[in-house]
């Protein structure tokens, strides 16, 4: 009985591979990332109980665009892609030392853009058009740029704001590693060649390096090297595939 029933699942399970010819197709995508961090002020002063930080974000919208492969097992298919995606913040923070006279600080308000070079792989399951999918994703920062202004102040006087606009740097010798990663997942819709996803990305390696010299010349009272900040991006895309 129980060779019978070995024989007739490995029969049906043949059956079931012979029917879904795998397919390739090729596909160009593009779409929209809302773009955040989780990034929060640690408490990490250095001995100054009269100095305080403060840190809050938000959201902005930047884009993606690239080329996917598809290989199609009928309901299933692995999609792996290579795009250029942009993620980031508006990152605000507020510094106060107090003093005898008054308080004197601080404030920046900057818009970070952060260019990756992104690949992600994701399992698709596409029944009557609907999707559901998820996958890993691995990243290389390729650049971005960080605009702002910062406002500093004394208790005798406020002084005229510095604007900025400077390129992000990577590696081991700069303030971001150049490596992120994370996991996909989401929904889609498929009708012939054209797709579109929903999705959201969850960024699992921080953001910021270890603390490094540089930064107490920039924040001497702060270790921002402490704040836990990781890649959040709600994405929206559409892709059209090409037989190959």
């Amino acid at each position: 009985m129980k060779l019978r029933t070995t024989l007739l699942l490995a029969a049906l399970l043949g059956a079931a591979t012979a029917s879904a010819q795998t397919t390739y197709k090729l596909g160009l995508r593009g779409g929209l990332n809302r773009a955040t961090t989780t990034l929060s002020a640690a408490s990490t002063g250095y001995g100054f109980s009269s100095f305080s930080y403060s840190a809050d974000k938000s959201a902005i919208y930047a884009w993606q665009a690239g080329a996917v492969l598809e290989v199609d097992f009928g309901k299933f298919a692995l999609q792996s892609a290579l795009l250029f995606s942009q993620k980031g913040e508006r990152f605000n923070t507020a510094t106060s030392f107090g003093g005898i006279a008054g308080n004197s600080g601080s404030d920046t308000r900057s818009t970070n853009r952060y260019n990756w070079l992104e690949l992600p792989v994701n399992v698709v399951y596409t029944v009557h058009g609907f999707q559901l999918f998820t996958g890993p994703y691995a990243a290389l920062g390729v650049g971005g740029r960080r605009q702002g202004t910062t406002l500093n102040y004394s208790p005798f006087a406020k002084f005229a704001p510095y604007n900025f606009n400077e390129k992000i740097r990577y590696g081991s010798d700069a303030y971001n590693p150049r490596l992120d990663a994370g996991v996909n997942f989401g929904i889609g819709y498929r009708q012939g060649p054209v797709q579109v996803q929903l999705g959201y990305q969850l960024g699992l390696r921080t953001l910021h390096r270890e603390y490094i010299d540089d930064i107490i010349a920039e924040f001497p009272y702060h270790d921002s090297s402490a704040d836990p900040a990781y890649n959040r991006v709600v994405q929206l895309t559409g892709t059209y595939f090409l037989s190959l």
